[in-house]
């Protein structure tokens, strides 16, 4: 009989909280660059690609890498693009000549916003700029909704 009371109870809270814990966002491997919604370039001279994955509207993962090189040139997007094979390639057209910033090939930061509010609530850090292979870290909620139950190492 005790065993069916702690069987019962087992399930009870699999049933009401572990739904809780499932749901939690864990990183993702970062979309085709096709798929971005949106890019910048931020104050720490990183590049911010912008994701919409659930489609809704609203971006909710971001990937942040370092730009590696910036520049104005006259060529084309594909003779620059040339000239840094599998780096991504960003410009902004100024009339007869565009600003090119060229970014590392993996990101160095994943952010990822769980409730579309525009605040990242969590942060990795791949320090071996690899891509999304298991070895990123946590790094930080920027908008405290994970500091308590996420420790860092």
């Amino acid at each position: 009989m005790k065993r069916i009371i702690t069987l019962l109870v087992c399930t009870a809270y699999l049933i009401l909280y572990a739904p809780a814990v499932w749901g939690l966002p864990y990183l993702v491997v970062e979309p085709a660059f096709q798929e971005r919604v949106a890019w910048d370039v931020n104050p720490a001279g990183m590049l911010v690609s912008v994701y919409d994955l659930d489609h809704n509207g609203k971006a909710d993962f971001y990937a942040l890498r370092v730009v590696i090189a910036s520049f104005y040139s006259e060529h084309s997007l594909v003779f620059v693009a040339r000239s840094y094979p599998n780096h991504p390639v960003f410009f902004v057209n100024y009339g007869d000549v565009n600003f090119y910033y060229v970014a590392g090939v993996y990101a160095l930061f994943y952010a990822i916003d769980v409730n579309e509010d525009g605040i990242w609530d969590l942060m990795y850090k791949d320090a071996s700029a690899d891509g999304t292979n298991g070895n990123e870290m946590f790094y930080e909620s920027p908008s405290g909704m994970f500091t308590s139950n996420i420790a860092k190492f």
